[in-house]
């Protein structure tokens, strides 16, 4: 899931591999994927991404 969004979360958040790659590690989003998977293959790339910023954002991050 997560090569599958890699592509997704940097168009919509602007954003290169290598500067999402330091997202992820230092959120633990593919943790949080992890455990969100069977929600994912229901939701559609715009819920995925609303969610994974609200849950960077609960964490005290910011993608902007």
């Amino acid at each position: 899931m997560q090569l599958t969004l890699i592509p997704v979360l940097a168009k919509a958040w602007n954003k290169s591999y290598s500067e999402l790659s330091g997202i992820f590690k230092k959120y633990d989003v593919p943790g949080y994927i992890d455990v969100c998977y069977e929600k994912y293959n229901s939701t559609g790339n715009q819920g995925i991404i609303d969610d994974l910023k609200d849950y960077i954002e609960m964490q005290g991050g910011s993608i902007e």
